[in-house]
């Protein structure tokens, strides 16, 4: 039985991924090369694809992404939450369970592990409500007299730091999906570069290497996407994922499972990081175990601390809690608009808000709210009204701009800043 249709819902506990939760949807996390609802589209290309979540943040989504709501085609309709990793190995799991003949009830089906429920699949959604509540809610009486069936271990991101733990994974999965449509660097020519494992390094259109790079996909594959350019002297090792448009500077030190989305700059000392989009990082200075959200600048010379002297697990402070992460490394997670002058030292676990101007002679706290002018305690905030201001200037100069829906968010979170 073909999956037709997909719907991808968040989660209850969607303020868990903070900062990014500010102003995205969850499916929008960057885990691989793709962003985790990409990696759907491109498992199943020809199924519908709809989203259940926080109506402004839904709002934002379809502008941003230029997505508008589909009509239902006939057939087998997926409901997934999407905290859940979309791996290969759990479509493998559901399609087994789907197209196995001797199913007695296959109306609605029932997916969990370890007694967690995380998808449905329901063989005709014409007999029912694609818009109402029940169908993300896997409790309701709506499911009662489905078929419950047991998969494999899955990969979930309960928090915005797990999805670290997962991109080297993410990549070498979704270098799979890329095979069929990039090339191979091994049929290419670029004068001067040093290739080690070249069968595992793909290469989109209109890519400058320099000479002297170094591509060591040994540990992983890599993937560097249209448009980019790398720079002297750097060296990449993968699993890494170079997005459009993306620069390298000359004597980049990429190490291991690393995501750099489209249109960043990124230079320096990176490890086990992702760059969602459109942000830079492009001055020497160490970025690790961390997760920078868009348009984000981090100064010249900014450093993350990813480990404690006493190599204890890292606590990290969200809004309303701390939170014991059960990593010995966590460096920043950073929220969308917000920029480090030079020198910028942060401290192990810090959580960013967005829209923050973080000047500081000294180490800054392990939480900064959002539009926070300095970055201690005791800051000002920033005023939206200048900060959506230098948000427009930043932009245009990629030829984007706030859409309305994203005033919306960032208005709200201003807001719950003043309180």
């Amino acid at each position: 039985m073909p999956i037709n249709n997909i719907f991808l819902f968040e989660s209850w506990d969607i303020e868990n991924y903070y900062p990014f939760s500010v102003l995205h949807c969850l499916w929008e996390i960057r885990c691989g090369a793709f962003r985790l609802f990409e990696k759907i589209q491109h498992q199943f290309p020809e199924a519908i694809m709809n989203f259940r979540g926080r109506k402004p943040h839904l709002a934002s989504f379809k502008t941003r992404f230029h997505y508008s709501e589909q009509s239902l085609q006939k057939g087998g309709t997926i409901i997934y939450n999407a905290s859940i990793i979309p791996k290969s190995s759990v479509w493998s799991d559901i399609l087994e369970i789907i197209n196995n003949p001797s199913i007695e009830h296959p109306n609605k089906l029932l997916f969990s592990t370890d007694g967690f429920v995380f998808a449905s699949y329901l063989s005709d959604i014409a007999d029912f409500d694609p818009s109402a509540a029940y169908l993300t809610d896997f409790n309701s009486d709506f499911y009662q007299d489905a078929t419950r069936f047991e998969c494999s271990v899955f990969d979930k991101i309960n928090y915005l730091w797990d999805a670290l733990s997962h991109v080297g994974h993410g990549i070498r999965d979704d270098y799979i999906l890329l095979k069929a449509t990039m090339k191979p660097i091994e049929h290419q020519k670029h004068d001067g570069i040093h290739l080690i494992n070249k069968s595992q390094i793909l290469v989109g259109d209109n890519v400058k290497i320099m000479p002297t790079v170094v591509l060591d996909a040994e540990s992983g594959p890599i993937i560097i996407g249209n448009n980019v350019q790398i720079m002297s002297h750097a060296t990449i090792i993968g699993p890494c994922f170079i997005g459009d448009n993306t620069i390298i500077k000359i004597g980049a030190k990429i190490y291991e499972n690393n995501s750099f989305g489209e249109f960043c700059k990124v230079g320096g000392e990176v490890e086990n990081s992702i760059i969602q989009s459109y942000s830079n990082k492009q001055h020497e200075g160490f970025l690790g175990h961390s997760y920078i959200c868009e348009w984000v600048n981090l100064g010249a010379d900014t450093n993350t601390s990813d480990l404690k002297n006493t190599y204890a697990n890292i606590k990290l402070r969200l809004p309303d809690k701390e939170v014991d992460s059960g990593r010995q490394f966590v460096g920043l997670m950073c929220g969308d608009h917000t920029k480090s002058a030079i020198n910028s030292s942060f401290t192990t676990g810090t959580v960013a808000g967005i829209f923050g101007i973080l000047v500081s002679d000294n180490t800054f706290p392990n939480y900064i709210q959002s539009f926070a002018w300095g970055g201690k305690k005791d800051s000002l905030t920033y005023k939206v009204s200048k900060a959506v201001e230098v948000a427009e200037i930043v932009m245009a100069r990629r030829n984007r701009s706030l859409t309305a829906e994203e005033r919306v968010l960032i208005s709200d979170e201003y807001e719950k800043v003043k309180k």
